[in-house]
């Protein structure tokens, strides 16, 4: 296979599997310890917030810990499945004994 088409296919197929995991983690909340979402049901409830704590409750989204660190997450397994995918296409060596 030609370079320009393995250089090409393995961009596509990084950035979809990048952008497919962002899809994911986003559809399960990854990124909210107490979601915006979790506030208003309690709230709707007749609640204040999300019960944290015997006493204590949380009004605002809380973001997780990791939160900050997804996007680096995404961007080193699109770059790994591109790595994998431009090796894979490559061409093969002939074997000699």
């Amino acid at each position: 296979m030609r370079t320009p088409i393995r250089v090409s296919a393995a961009v596509i197929v990084g950035l979809a599997v990048a952008f497919g995991m962002m899809a994911h983690d986003r559809q399960r909340g990854a990124e909210w310890a107490i979601s915006p979402e979790q506030i208003a049901d309690a709230q709707g409830a007749g609640k204040l917030g999300v019960e944290i704590g015997p006493g204590r409750f949380a009004i605002v989204p809380v973001a997780s810990e990791g939160a900050d660190l997804l996007p680096i997450k995404w961007g080193l397994i699109g770059l790994l499945v591109a790595c994998i995918v431009l090796v894979g296409t490559g061409q093969r060596g002939r074997l000699r004994l």
